[in-house]
């Protein structure tokens, strides 16, 4: 089966930073395939890109479930043919919480999705995209992925993608296929504003320690991952980039013992 280079598979397509980024694909002219577990959404956002002349189609994935991650990998690759990229932004968020009071259970589930998710979707499309000899995969990592964080589960997770990622490079890329991840800083995506209205994460910190001194836009994280799936980035592969506003260097600079004067 050949790469179908029009084709791109948006996990958690239905919002935030995954939304975003099936807008960005269909304005380019790609088809693009949403899948997520929110069925309502997901269908509205293929039907508002079928409406504005664009090629999209929904189709329901739970990321928890290896039969809900083969279906989709099955009809997808029946139906339209290998995916040029699939970005795997499906995946679940955390508060804040201490180790000794997170519930294991939630661990369990940010890992399962999160991580397992992420690694079945891909070998349920590398593998097809192995054997087509091309292909591109995004993975969603973080500002977790480099600096701690008391979001236990999350965090984890993340840092363990970005090995996943390099890993997925190293052994995909003689056969084509390359790897790389994003790891965005604060998104002011519609999970994000919930938090911030809620009181669960205060913006004023985000501006001070970032030096851009604002949150990133969803659509400049879709931005980097189409320019990371086109051919303008054929060299690259096993990077996991930063899009922060500069806030990893911001809070290294700022916590330097040594301050200019």
């Amino acid at each position: 089966m050949s790469t179908n280079s029009n084709l791109v598979v948006v996990t958690g397509g239905a919002s935030g930073i995954g939304e975003a980024t099936a807008r960005r694909f269909a304005e380019s002219g790609a088809k693009v395939v949403i899948a997520d577990r929110n069925v309502e959404r997901g269908q509205q956002v293929a039907d508002e890109l079928v409406k504005a002349g664009r090629d999209a189609v929904f189709h329901e994935l739970d990321l928890a479930s290896d039969a809900s991650i083969d279906k989709l990998a099955k009809n997808v690759l029946s139906s339209y043919g290998v995916p040029h990229s699939l970005i795997n932004s499906g995946g679940i968020l955390q508060n804040a919480v201490r180790v000794l009071e997170m519930d294991v259970a939630e661990f369990d589930r940010l890992y399962q999705i999160n991580v397992r998710g992420t690694l079945m979707a891909s070998r349920a499309f590398g593998g097809a995209m192995c054997d087509a000899g091309k292909g591109s995969i995004i993975n969603l990592c973080s500002l977790t992925t480099f600096r701690g964080s008391p979001q236990i589960g999350y965090s984890v997770g993340k840092a363990g993608l970005k090995m996943l990622t390099e890993v997925m490079a190293a052994e995909w890329g003689p056969k084509g296929v390359r790897v790389n991840a994003v790891a965005p800083g604060y998104t002011l995506t519609p999970a994000m504003q919930a938090r911030i209205d809620s009181g669960e994460r205060d913006p004023d910190v985000v501006l001070q320690k970032s030096a851009l001194r604002r949150f990133v836009s969803p659509k400049e994280v879709a931005d980097t991952i189409h320019f990371l799936c086109s051919d303008e980035a054929s060299a690259i592969t096993g990077v996991t980039l930063p899009i922060d506003c500069g806030w990893l260097v911001t809070v290294a600079y700022s916590a330097a013992a040594a301050q200019p004067q």
